[in-house]
């Protein structure tokens, strides 16, 4: 799954310990007239079908909002098929997101029986405090409308329970001077992924951090894939600036951007996690914190 990203103007902010909880499905404020109703594991889910007029919504921040998306297909084509589309923000900075995934066979639709649909593509944004302006556009390339449903989850106070977890593969931390606190993060890069072994039934979340260049601006944007096997849990964008109270040690060099963080549910059991920067340029400090 690739996504790429064109704009890098959109500035989130995240309130210090605090997690999205309470998913919501978000109502299209235009063109939601049309829906398709999937039936998935005996639930009924239900799907707007994205056309060319495309759809919008209205969002109230600061909330992190998930896409999620699925292709229909005739019975007998292949089992493996790409999409993609387009997420506006603001009318300022647009991301198009692509996706291919095999075929779900055990997804039946009510409109459409004698279609199949693909497994689901999630894509995460968190949005500041304000009103937001949400647009998604289909691709003309593709043959069908693809479906997508849209979760808010708003944001609640983290459990004071945690534990700090460390990369399987061992590599030593890179130390942050954070106003008069040392912080360790480990560097992640698209040819250097981490994996991370975690426990549940809790909650990981992935602070980190931009590693600023010299040759970069002073706000840039970034992407973080998390996996488990061959499955893909969810693609997280990010858009940041250079930090004015953080430092990173021994890299003087360099400047780190404000943090910036994500999570994801751990199910009962023990799970290893992927690590991923889909960005070849850019270098991501992580830091594992389990609930």
């Amino acid at each position: 799954m690739n996504q790429t990203v064109y704009s890098k103007f959109f500035i989130l902010f995240l309130f210090f310990l605090v997690f999205p909880i309470e998913a919501k499905l978000l109502k299209p404020s235009q063109n939601g007239e049309k829906k398709e109703i999937l039936i998935i594991n005996g639930k009924r889910r239900l799907y707007y079908p994205l056309e060319k007029s495309g759809i919008h919504y209205s969002v109230e921040g600061p909330t992190r909002l998930e896409f999620i998306s699925r292709y229909p297909v005739l019975k007998k084509k292949g089992k493996s098929h790409s999409f993609r589309y387009r997420i506006i923000i603001d009318d300022k900075d647009t991301i198009t997101v692509n996706h291919r995934y095999k075929i779900q066979k055990s997804i039946k639709s009510v409109q459409h029986p004698k279609h199949k649909y693909t497994y689901s593509g999630n894509y995460f944004i968190n949005l500041s405090q304000g009103t937001h302006k949400i647009e998604l556009i289909k691709e003309n390339k593709s043959k069908y409308p693809v479906l997508l449903r849209v979760l808010a989850k708003e944001f609640g106070v983290v459990n004071k329970k945690k534990k700090i977890l460390q990369p399987m593969v061992h590599q030593n931390a890179i130390e942050l001077k954070i106003e008069d606190e040392k912080v360790s993060y480990f560097e992640c890069t698209s040819q250097y992924p981490l994996k991370i072994e975690a426990k549940g039934k809790k909650t990981l979340r992935i602070m980190s951090r931009l590693q600023f260049s010299d040759m970069m601006g002073q706000e840039e944007s970034y992407r973080i894939k998390v996996k488990e096997k061959n499955k893909i849990i969810g693609t997280y964008y990010f858009s940041t600036e250079r930090s004015s109270d953080a430092q990173i040690l021994k890299r003087m060099d360099m400047v780190p951007g404000k943090w910036r963080t994500c999570e994801i549910k751990v199910p009962k059991g023990k799970h290893h996690y992927s690590i991923e920067i889909p960005d070849k340029d850019k270098a991501i400090l992580t830091r594992f914190i389990l609930y």
